[in-house]
């Protein structure tokens, strides 16, 4: 399955296929035109592994968090560094805005002025999880800002999703060997690309681990009298 070998040959193909990454996603795209887009569900550390793959090859890519994930605490002083440091690569850095979260979109605009103040960066796109009924309208902005599942990015562009640790390796094969006629949207999750595993299953119980024993280093940091 995936791992950081074939992450960094996947993004090798794409540059050698001529197109283009960009972290502005309010320029209109062209055949050349690549959005490379991470949606970060369960892990900063991860995510800023991916950074570090995709700097080494002179590529900057979208990185959304998550506010309102129970998987990790985008404010902790851990992942505050991490997130600068992505940032500091020249990545562009946005929400990921669970609208199951609220009872009202009202929730996004609470999220974007403690994301915005919290990173000094300003969001002009968002990644909606797992939208559901908000794409009725897929057109709909989100309390006036532009967000990922709008035409634009999705049906004028050739878009493509590793969700649910799908392989996506065939998918962009058929699209570069095809006649170019758009650009190239693709999301990918970096729980999916760092262990060398088979199956999704088994790459989650790989994390799961390792977010364990990170927990419990916290648990000993904090706590003098923890024993085990």
């Amino acid at each position: 399955m995936y791992n950081f070998d074939r992450y960094k040959l996947l993004i090798e193909k794409l540059l050698k296929a001529g197109l283009k990454p960009t972290v502005n996603w309010n320029k209109k795209p062209c055949a050349q035109t690549l959005l490379l887009r991470h949606d970060i569900d369960f892990s900063i550390d991860y995510a800023y592994q991916i950074a570090l793959v995709e700097h080494n090859l002179n590529v900057n890519s979208t990185f959304f968090f998550m506010l309102s994930c129970n998987m990790y605490n985008f404010l902790s002083e851990h992942n505050q560094r991490l997130v600068k440091n992505i940032s500091d690569m020249g990545h562009k850095i946005s929400l990921h805005f669970d609208i199951k979260a609220y009872k009202s979109l009202d929730g996004f605009n609470f999220e974007k002025k403690i994301f915005e103040n919290s990173t000094n960066n300003i969001i002009d796109i968002v990644s909606i999880h797992r939208p559901g009924s908000f794409l009725d309208n897929n057109n709909s902005l989100l309390q006036g800002t532009p967000q990922t599942y709008q035409d634009v990015y999705c049906k004028d562009m050739k878009y493509i999703s590793d969700s649910g640790g799908k392989n996506i390796l065939p998918l962009v094969n058929e699209y570069l060997n095809k006649t170019r006629e758009c650009g190239l949207h693709l999301l990918t999750h970096p729980v999916w690309w760092i262990d060398k595993l088979d199956k999704p299953t088994i790459k989650l119980n790989s994390w799961r681990s390792k977010y364990i024993e990170f927990i419990t280093s916290q648990i000993r940091a904090n706590c003098k009298t923890y024993e085990k």
